[in-house]
């Protein structure tokens, strides 16, 4: 240890940190700098000139889509199954927003996402019908069950938003799959 320790402020000593530059404390103005001129190409010509550069093949798909907003052939795992569909629906509907996390960080593609989706918003609808129809005697329920009657309007805003998140997760995947169907059957 008495070795290290004085291996250290050895080596400390020798390589002090270099001493701080004079810094002008009033830097000139703006308009005190000589000006300078930059002869840029036409548009198309940087256009053509970043095209060659870019290869695109080297950056993922969902970076391309994202950042280069360029058409991208959707892939079988970038789709997904209908029974990873299925499963991940099932999923959200029996373990509501802990299943919603489980399949949107196990699963990354299009099925699994829209499922997930599907799933929350029928547990939505169950969670509201349970509240709903709730024959239970706990205080918290009989509250929330009179606040439903009161605020009816409310409870079937809330029940069209959820009926509408199942079908948009329904209507997506099935949109993202005729579209990878309609890419199958154009010649290349």
């Amino acid at each position: 240890y008495n070795e290290y320790k004085s291996y250290l402020s050895s080596t400390m000593s020798e390589k002090s940190p270099p001493p701080y530059a004079q810094v002008d404390v009033n830097p000139p103005d703006y308009k005190d700098l000589p000006s300078k001129t930059v002869e840029l190409p036409p548009y198309p010509e940087s256009e053509g000139e970043c095209s060659e550069t870019r290869n695109l093949s080297s950056i993922p798909p969902r970076v391309r889509r994202r950042f280069f907003y360029i058409q991208h052939t959707l892939t079988a795992e970038e789709l997904g199954t209908d029974s990873v569909f299925i499963l991940c629906f099932f999923i959200c509907f029996v373990f509501n927003w802990v299943g919603y996390l489980i399949c949107f960080c196990l699963f990354n593609s299009i099925a699994s996402r829209c499922g997930a989706i599907s799933g929350v918003g029928l547990s939505l609808i169950k969670l509201l019908i349970i509240l709903k129809r709730c024959t239970f005697d706990n205080t918290q329920l009989i509250k929330a069950r009179e606040y439903m009657q009161i605020h009816e309007i409310q409870y079937m805003v809330i029940m069209s938003m959820a009926l509408m998140v199942v079908f948009f997760g329904i209507f997506r995947y099935n949109s993202a799959k005729s579209h990878f169907l309609n890419r199958l059957r154009l010649p290349h």
